[in-house]
This record gives C-alpha cells, structure tokens and sequence, in this order.
C-alpha cells in the first residue's frame, strides 16, 4: 500500500485526533482497493466519519471561542457536499466521480491537516489545554458548559 503522508510518524499530537485521521486514513485506503459492489455499500461509512470527525472538531472549536471556526467549517462543508454529490453517484451506479473524489481525499486530509488542524490544536495547547488519556481539558475552565476535550464533546 502507498504511503499517504511524506513524514509516517505526522500527527497533531492529540491523542483523539490523531486516532481519527488513522481510522479515516485506513478506511481511505481500503476503499481504494474494494470493487464498485462493496464501494457502494461502504462509502455511507465513510462519509460518516468524516461527518462525526469534524462534529467533534467544530464543537471543540465552538467551546473555546476558536477565531478561525468559520474558515474551519467551510473547509470541511465543502468536503462534505463533494462527499454527498459522490454517494448519490456511487448509488446510481456511476463509480467514476465518486472514486477520483476519494482519489483526492487523502491529500486533501493532508492539506486540512497541516493548514487547517496543526493551527487549531497550537491554539489549544496556548490556550492551556492539557492530554489526559484521551481527554484535553482546561483545568481552571472544567465546567459542563465549555468543556475542553476531544472526544465525547458535550
């Protein structure tokens, strides 16, 4: 299988995030190599992944007032309405469109995460957001109203 990003070892250094985009990244990669048959019954999956993925993201980012949210889910609208357009292809039975826009996918990933994510999780960490397991949380902000975690947002 071809290496997708050039350094192996790229992650955001949160724990929740970086599983994310490994769970999104070998499903990517299976996907490619499947026959149109199974395309179509798993690409629903993987749209939601990246659906629940970014909820998280966006959440996160509402929590703490993040300045660039707006920008942040632009970026991942307009992935997902090119999603939606490939499923609705893919189930028609028309695989060409859906499969180069999974083509594009991983690069795409790997632009939102250098452009778009590493930004945001500096922000965390200036803003004092600590790793705990799996959790980032502010300590002197843990309220049920601004969490600040990855995970099972609020």
């Amino acid at each position: 299988m071809e290496q997708i990003f050039p350094q192996p070892n790229l992650s955001l250094g949160i724990i929740e995030m970086d599983k994310a985009h490994k769970v999104l990244m070998r499903e990517i990669m299976s996907l490619m190599q499947v026959p149109n048959f199974e395309f179509v019954r798993r690409l629903p999956h993987l749209v939601e992944l990246l659906e629940m993925d970014f909820r998280i993201e966006e959440q996160l980012m509402e929590s703490m007032d993040y300045p660039e949210l707006r920008a942040h889910r632009e970026q991942h609208a307009g992935l997902l309405g090119a999603m939606h357009q490939a499923l609705a292809k893919a189930m028609n039975g028309d695989y060409q469109l859906p499969r180069q826009v999974l083509n594009m996918l991983p690069q795409w990933l790997l632009w939102h995460l250098v452009k778009m994510d590493a930004p945001f999780v500096k922000a965390l960490k200036i803003a004092g957001a600590k790793p705990i397991n799996h959790l980032v949380f502010k300590p002197e902000q843990q309220s049920e109203k601004h969490p600040h975690h990855i995970g099972h947002v609020r």
